[in-house]
């Protein structure tokens, strides 16, 4: 009884541990910011990524400003 009781607590520990090992900002692409030209929103991506973001992507569309940054 006592054994169980031990193999279920370390189980529901490794479980919770496993699962706070990933960085919420690891999980999928995300708008952050929108930039009025391609080349200060690319500077500001690179900059997220020197700071620990694993990627960047700049994309446009119609509304202004047209820049979306993406990180992941």
């Amino acid at each position: 009884m006592r054994l169980r009781r031990a193999a279920v607590g370390v189980g529901i520990a490794a479980a919770a541990v496993c699962g706070m090992s990933v960085p919420a900002h690891a999980a999928d692409w995300k708008a952050y910011a929108r930039y009025t030209s391609k080349s200060k929103c690319i500077d500001a991506g690179q900059q997220y990524v020197r700071e620990g973001f694993n990627a960047y992507k700049c994309t446009s569309d119609l509304s202004y400003p047209p820049w979306i940054l993406w990180l992941k």
